[in-house]
């Protein structure tokens, strides 16, 4: 048996995403009842994505964890592949297409939070090709590898940038990402693109620090020796 720890960051006050919220926290205690599920909020009101799950993963007690957004649904079986893995890969990106709900399917799901959900009754819109896909959604990641990288930038503030910057140290320091093939499910709500964050400028600027250190292993070190270890 894999033991795990998972990672919700959440801060909001829209109720679909506190509905999503809902029926994600139930799937995957439904999935794994004896894993310890942390919703990493830091209660500012300028909320950092960043800093509430590095104040997360110091909680935690396990080698591995998965950070999951509060509205992404990942079918059991890749989990424990993507687990298995981590004893070969410092991390693990389960998933190379993003199914985006339709509004009728993931309204269904708010109305019955509780349900026993499986992904295979699932379906919507392909959200990107296969050659423009994310790194965000879900990480699988050793805690060894989350600490000597030092975690996530706490410089990002909001939502856009974080998640390509930390693959980038992480594949840079640690070594390359595995990614898998297999589908995860986005719940809709209403959207909010990163463009509409104040702090989007300054994001940018961070996350184009990492792109023109990536594999520069040097360099890297360069930018992770000016911030705080978690």
């Amino acid at each position: 048996m894999i033991t795990f720890s998972i990672i919700i960051p959440f801060q909001s006050k829209d109720p679909y995403r506190i509905k999503a919220l809902q029926v994600v926290m139930n799937y995957y205690k439904t999935l794994f009842p004896n894993t310890d599920i942390i919703i990493a909020s830091n209660g500012s009101d300028h909320y950092s994505k960043s800093s509430a799950i590095n104040k997360a993963v110091k909680k935690t007690n396990t080698e591995y964890i998965a950070i999951i957004d509060a509205d992404i649904l990942c079918p059991k079986n890749t989990m424990l592949s993507g687990l298995k893995l981590l004893e070969s890969f410092p991390l693990i990106l389960p998933y190379n297409n993003v199914c985006d709900l339709y509004r009728h399917m993931s309204e269904v799901l708010y109305d019955k939070p509780n349900y026993s959900l499986s992904t295979s009754m699932l379906h919507g819109k392909n959200r990107h090709n296969k050659k423009s896909v994310p790194v965000g959604g879900i990480n699988l990641i050793k805690k060894t590898c989350f600490i000597k990288i030092k975690g996530f930038d706490e410089r990002f503030i909001g939502w856009g940038g974080e998640d390509d910057a930390f693959v980038a140290a992480c594949d840079t320091i640690c070594g390359p990402h595995k990614r898998l093939t297999g589908d995860i499910y986005h719940l809709w709500h209403p959207p909010k693109k990163a463009k509409t964050n104040p702090f989007y400028s300054n994001n940018h600027r961070i996350v184009s620090e990492y792109f023109l250190a990536y594999y520069k292993k040097e360099e890297m070190m360069k930018i992770l020796s000016k911030r705080k270890g978690i």
